[in-house]
């Protein structure tokens, strides 16, 4: 596992990650044509504390140190993936160039479009599409979350412990049992809760409501530490006090949110 200096500032990796596909776009064919960079973020999209600011910061750094334009997209609750395929489709024929789409939940999509616009380089976040134009930003969860558990079980005087997924997705499942597996090696005597806001669905990361019911179940449990990886449920206000907070993707007790840690981030393509 590769050493981090601070798991709070880890997430910038997704940012900078996105932040560095822009090179793709310089060297397009289309070169003058390019509109600059296209970026759709999935459902909560900017202010969700979680991987869609964090590519939001890449974006940002971008078009300043780049001085280039760029268009941003977000995915709404409900969207089918025809309607995400439109939103990257009308991107790529503006002639934004790269196109990223943010979250798994865009990778049929991405792949779709990517097929269709050849000349157009595309990047997607934690997914693999395997393709020539299409770069693979994806993370080793499991590890973040190991580290997220290991603070975790040192915080905890309870020994109760939360763990709350937007959906329990093989992505999601995968910090859940990084997190799992991190707080076992560093407190045995913890136990953990896991929680899932939407089985079966990504609709899981927009609903905030939910999530807070699941943290304030788990509060009133004597949970005093919940590690989410929910997006837009993390950062739902709670009306108990808070618990402690091991830090993570979206890690949260039910008032207090923190950016995504991803110790080894690696690109595919």
């Amino acid at each position: 596992m590769r050493r981090v200096s601070t798991i709070a500032v880890a997430g910038i990796a997704t940012a900078a990650l996105a932040f560095s596909v822009t090179a793709c776009g310089s060297s397009s064919e289309e070169g003058s044509k390019n509109a600059g960079i296209g970026l759709a973020y999935d459902v909560g999209g900017r202010g969700d504390h979680s991987f869609n600011d964090s590519a939001a910061k890449g974006y940002d750094k971008a078009l300043k140190d780049f001085d280039v334009k760029g268009k941003e997209l977000t995915a709404k609750d409900g969207d089918t993936d025809a309607d995400r395929y439109d939103k990257l489709a009308s991107l790529a024929e503006a002639g934004y160039n790269p196109v990223v789409g943010v979250g798994y939940a865009w990778t049929p999509s991405l792949t779709k479009a990517a097929k269709k616009y050849k000349d157009t380089d595309f990047a997607i976040v934690d997914s693999v599409v395997d393709a020539k134009n299409v770069a693979s930003l994806v993370s080793a969860e499991h590890e973040g979350s190991y580290l997220a558990g290991v603070a975790a079980g040192l915080k905890t005087k309870s020994n109760k412990v939360g763990f709350i997924g937007g959906t329990d997705s093989a992505l999601i499942k995968k910090f859940a049992g990084g997190f799992q597996q991190g707080l076992k090696d560093t407190n045995p005597k913890a136990s953990l809760d896991v929680q899932w806001v939407q089985v079966g669905s990504p609709k899981g990361f927009g609903m905030p409501d939910r999530g807070k019911d699941i943290a304030e179940g788990m509060l009133s449990n004597k949970v005093d530490v919940i590690f989410s990886a929910a997006a837009a449920p993390a950062r739902a206000p709670s009306r108990r006090p808070p618990a402690r907070r091991a830090p993570g993707r979206s890690a949260s007790t039910a008032t207090s949110t923190t950016t995504r840690a991803s110790p080894s981030t690696r690109t595919r393509s």
